[in-house]
């Protein structure tokens, strides 16, 4: 267990120095920034004392990734517009809260029978009438261009509607 535990702590530190740096943070400003020791810090890294939950928490503050640091893979983090979406939830009463819930999931279920439907169909629906009946399309009325002459037959086959 003993060596399980060293690797365990060398694995995290070289993860939590990995992160620390990606993020553009010195030890000194993890250091600073958490209020502990630089050598604290050090330690952290190099594997020699294990980081304590509270420590922990403070690299979240700070933008650290601590999923990353204690499992070796990257959180998700929200984009800008579900940020957005949950400070505005955050912001309401619970009742409001429930409502915004059910809200979300109809609107959900709404999408995925949508998706379903647009799968099944491979054309698109065309609204069709009743069978042996026609829209009547109203006659145009005749162009007179500048000459006087009418640009649209008012008899014979070339009619639009047919008489």
């Amino acid at each position: 267990m003993s060596s399980n535990k060293t690797e365990y702590l060398t694995i995290l530190g070289d993860r939590l120095a990995k992160e620390r740096s990606r993020c553009g943070h010195t030890q000194k400003s993890v250091a600073d920034e958490l209020a502990i020791t630089a050598r604290t810090q050090i330690k952290y890294e190099i594997g020699e004392t294990a980081p304590d939950a509270y420590y922990l928490h403070g690299l979240v503050a700070i933008g650290i990734d601590v999923t990353y640091v204690l499992t070796g893979t990257r959180g998700v983090l929200p984009t800008a517009q579900e940020s957005e979406l949950i400070s505005c939830y955050r912001s309401v009463d619970a009742p409001t809260r429930t409502l915004l819930v059910q809200l979300l999931q109809g609107m959900a279920r709404m999408s995925l029978a949508t998706r379903k439907k647009r799968d099944f169909y491979a054309v698109q629906d065309v609204k069709r009438g009743k069978p042996g009946r026609r829209k009547s399309v109203p006659p145009e009325a005749p162009k007179v261009d500048a000459g006087g002459d009418s640009t649209t037959p008012t008899s014979g086959p070339d009619r639009m509607d047919g008489r």
